[in-house]
């Protein structure tokens, strides 16, 4: 592990947490040698953030911080004023502890009382600042010598690697619970199985036994780790997200119901990752990924799970949910029926062809006008070799409803399908297809299954090309 003496920027700021778990008091007494500023903070970790959480007076290096309130975790004695810090560790079972040390080399010298916790995690950093000089020294010393040599070198390296990981698993195994051990045994690595067969069933094997294994070092229901450096539980459920998990709704789907199944014995944890899941595919820029906002609002908050929402914004959530999910990609495109310049009735559906672009825009929308153009280029150059028609609807209804044709006039627009609402909004279009902003731009195929949406018309040569042509 590496050392937390260092440099970070500290967010003055509260959290507050509806949660079942209980907050317990605690009396830290502290003294540092050196230590020339009149007062220190105390801080936490939690997800990706820092917090400060109180202050308390240096006397001549001595200092008592008494919380009526601390949930467990690792915690942060932060000195004024660059923000340099060190770690400590709130374990409910050593809630009235003492330590003292000096602060030029606080990871050397700092020793505690009443609190094991802290003394193996700073004995367990003091063991890897050893063993980190050796692998220094001996990888400094392998630039001047021989192969062989250089072999008689990595044997010592390897060497020192089983010690260390001897020593971190003797050290977990006999401090079970301790928070210490929790950190420490999250840093343990997979060791993956020989597996057998053509090189890329083997790497298919790795990769499903890595993914199935990953969190098998970390416990995703115990609470404490939400107050931990990011990379114990934050970054590690991004990477599994990210990395592991195919980027596919579906697949992402089941990735967050098995997060949060493995959530649910740590309430706070839980509350805090689908508030975060549900944030971050709201937020997504990614062309279909609405998909995954859909299943956590209808699966979690539509259903209860959820229940530290207040119920306006919880209706707020599923209304939006509601609202997307008749459009999702994958879907069949609700029909509808439109009027074309001479009055005439047209359905969605009355269009064969092999793919549609379905485009809704306005007249009055500045998008729209350097939109249409580019969409109407890239029709003339790819309407025939890809067998495409444009499905073009103008939104607006009623007294604003006839300069659409004006603009169509205008922009010369005419060689495809244009339509409008006659008929006051009869269409329900904005309902039916979700339509909040123009413009908003659909790709269905022959049988009105949307398989895209939401491209500029400056991406559409870029997704035949490179999605559609390479499946034909």
């Amino acid at each position: 592990m590496k050392s937390k003496y260092t440099n970070t920027i500290i967010f003055l700021a509260f959290v507050l947490c509806n949660v079942k778990a209980q907050p317990i008091a605690f009396t830290i007494n502290g003294h540092l040698d050196n230590y020339v500023q009149d007062t220190i903070y105390l801080g936490y970790y939690y997800g990706d953030k820092q917090y400060l959480i109180d202050t308390t007076v240096v006397d001549a290096g001595d200092f008592t911080f008494s919380e009526d309130s601390l949930k467990e975790g690792v915690y942060l004695l932060v000195i004024p004023p660059d923000n340099k810090y060190f770690q400590i560790m709130i374990n409910k079972h050593e809630n009235d502890f003492s330590f003292s040390g000096d602060l030029d080399s606080i990871e050397q010298t700092i020793e505690f009382e009443g609190s094991k916790d802290n003394s193996l995690f700073y004995e367990n950093l003091r063991y890897i600042s050893t063993k980190r000089l050796e692998v220094d020294q001996l990888n400094a010393e392998k630039k001047d010598l021989s192969e062989a040599e250089q072999q008689v070198v990595d044997e010592k390296l390897k060497m020192i690697n089983e010690e260390v990981t001897r020593y971190q698993k003797d050290l977990v195994s006999a401090n079970p619970g301790l928070l210490t051990s929790a950190l420490i045994e999250s840093g343990f690595a997979l060791d993956l199985p020989e597996f057998e067969g053509t090189p890329e069933e083997i790497n298919m094997k790795q990769y499903l036994y890595y993914k199935h294994h990953y969190f098998d070092h970390v416990d995703l229901s115990d609470e404490r780790l939400l107050r931990a450096p990011r990379h114990i539980i934050f970054d590690r459920v991004n990477y599994y997200l990210e990395k592991l998990t195919p980027q596919h709704p579906d697949s992402i789907n089941q990735s967050i119901d098995y997060l949060l199944h493995k959530m649910e014995g740590a309430e706070e944890t839980y509350r805090y990752f689908l508030i975060k899941f549900l944030n971050d595919y709201a937020q997504s820029k990614i062309v279909g990924m609405d998909a995954v906002y859909v299943h956590i609002a209808l699966e979690y908050y539509g259903k209860g799970k959820a229940p530290w929402v207040e119920q306006g914004q919880l209706e707020r959530i599923l209304e939006n949910a509601r609202d997307a999910e008749p459009t999702l990609i994958g879907k069949y495109a609700p029909n509808i029926t439109l009027q074309l310049r001479d009055s005439s009735d047209i359905s969605l559906y009355d269009v064969k062809s092999d793919y549609i672009v379905l485009v809704f825009w306005a007249h009055d929308c500045g998008h729209c006008k350097e939109a249409m153009p580019k969409l109407k280029e890239f029709y003339d150059k790819h309407a025939k070799d890809l067998g495409l028609e444009v499905f073009s609807v103008c939104t607006k209804v009623l007294k604003d409803e006839p300069p659409c044709w004006q603009f169509v006039d205008e922009r010369n627009l005419n060689d495809w399908i244009n339509t409008s609402d006659m008929h006051g909004g009869k269409s329900y279009m904005h309902s039916l297809f979700n339509i909040k902003k123009t413009p908003k731009l659909f790709i269905l195929d022959r049988d009105k299954k949307i398989i895209s949406k939401d491209l500029g018309p400056e991406q559409l040569e870029e997704f035949f090309d490179h999605i559609i042509k390479p499946q034909n």
